[in-house]
């Protein structure tokens, strides 16, 4: 299986991504064959106790944020990125550390306190899924006044991507002000769970609050979207054909480019046309910041001027290069991992 495109020559013809707006610091909390119910039970009788420790449970700490994920994710791949967020002295030197040897990524730290997240995650079968606690820190009222003087990376970029959108009470207007200023970026939008903010995402987009050209979401939150838009909802054992009919359907809806990425396939239509792609099968080690993987490449696929197919097999293969490993991949990375498995 081979990509039909020269990316590391495409790459260097394209411009910077500005990723925003987002940064957390991630507590990944490892449950492996812990149930849900079991750690509920565990829980209970520690309290009814007094309190006391849980032991044997693997964890790590590591940098967050959809926008923090999204622009190392685009670095790994070789791409230019601007990341605007907000971050304290500890959370700068975190970032700084992280970023590391990335020439190609720009920082624009700005003052105020990032936030902080426990993410617990399950092994359900084949399936790895996380639960997030989340204090929002400064992510969540991160409005257009963030963006004075930022004018000239605005309006010099190629993308712009807007994510968490959920997270930040003034996300409709940091959209409004960052894509207003990049009148020739390709607009991105990726929400973040949607829960309690649906309709209001939704009516922004319909009323036309801002120029969006690519709205890419997971199942959960195109769920909540179809529900908003009173749309047929996607199945809980849902098919390749499920995700595709969705996708059109809310396209066509809000009258937009939008990317679908599940963990069976993911889709892409602009309301009219539509393309499906499987996703590769891999053993997954991690859940958590698999969709920043795939936004980061898809965003590429956009600017590198890929077909759908093309485009959408390439964050595929992102994404699944990630879950298998609990690393963003290097763009040798998903080359190597899209020619190994057009060969079995």
């Amino acid at each position: 299986m081979d990509l039909g495109i020269d990316l590391p020559s495409a790459l260097k013809n394209i411009g910077y991504t500005v990723a925003m707006h987002d940064f957390f610091i991630d507590r990944i909390v490892r449950l492996g064959g812990i149930s849900p119910d079991g750690l509920l039970s565990s829980m209970k009788g520690k309290i009814e106790a007094g309190g006391g420790s849980i032991r044997g449970i693997e964890q790590v700490e590591m940098k967050g944020g959809n926008a923090v994920n999204l622009a190392y994710a685009l670095a790994m791949l070789d791409a230019r990125c601007k990341l605007v967020t907000v971050a304290d002295d500890y959370g700068r030197m975190m970032l700084r550390h992280t970023f590391t040897g990335l020439s190609n990524v720009d920082l624009i730290l700005l003052n105020g306190k990032q936030g902080y997240t426990v993410s617990l995650e399950f092994v359900d079968g084949s399936r790895v899924a996380n639960v997030m606690l989340s204090d929002l820190g400064d992510n969540a009222y991160f409005g257009a006044d963030r963006l004075e003087g930022l004018e000239g990376v605005l309006s010099n970029a190629a993308c712009i991507a807007v994510v968490n959108w959920t997270s930040n009470m003034k996300g409709t207007e940091l959209a409004e002000k960052a894509f207003s200023t990049s009148s020739r970026a390709l607009h991105f939008i990726d929400p973040a769970d949607l829960g309690g903010r649906g309709k209001e995402f939704a009516d922004a987009i319909l009323e036309g609050r801002f120029r969006l050209d690519v709205l890419s979401m997971n199942e959960n939150e195109a769920r909540i979207v179809a529900n908003t838009l009173e749309l047929e909802p996607l199945p809980y054992n849902y098919s390749m054909d499920d995700v595709a009919r969705l996708c059109r359907g809310i396209a066509s809806t809000l009258a937009i480019r939008v990317d679908l990425h599940t963990p069976i396939c993911s889709a892409t239509s602009d309301g009219k046309d539509h393309e499906e792609v499987r996703a590769f099968k891999v053993d997954p080690r991690i859940a958590t910041g698999a969709g920043d993987v795939w936004d980061a490449a898809d965003i590429l696929g956009y600017l590198c001027k890929m077909d759908d197919h093309t485009r959408l097999l390439f964050a595929n293969a992102s994404a699944a290069y990630y879950v298998k490993n609990a690393i963003a991949p290097t763009l040798d990375d998903v080359l190597s991992l899209v020619s190994s498995m057009g060969n079995e």
